[in-house]
């Protein structure tokens, strides 16, 4: 899993737009989620966590391989995922509906 203080903060941002959504950020070939989102879907699903960024404020991260994608959705709260963003490189993340 990639942790940075840049893609915490475009999750942030990105999840203060829509509070209410599981969001998962796709970094490379996986797709990772944080905090309050991680604890939600790894006790659906069992997915690991760890925790990353600054000891005093921690993020909690887990993530999985885009392939796992339908399995993780399905077991998501209410079924489906409700949408996911790209962290581009240098670019703004671009936010992408699944529902």
């Amino acid at each position: 899993m990639i942790f940075s203080e840049k893609l915490a903060e475009q999750y942030q941002a990105l999840k203060k737009e829509e509070p209410g959504l599981v969001l998962l950020m796709q970094v490379g070939a996986f797709l990772q989620v944080m905090n309050e989102d991680a604890r939600c879907l790894a006790e659906v699903t069992g997915l690991k966590l760890k925790m990353a960024g600054n000891p005093d404020e921690p993020f909690v991260v887990g993530g999985f391989p885009v392939s796992g994608l339908d399995l993780y959705g399905q077991a998501s709260p209410g079924g489906s995922l409700g949408g996911h963003c790209s962290a581009g490189r240098g670019e703004e993340a671009a936010s992408e509906r699944t529902d």
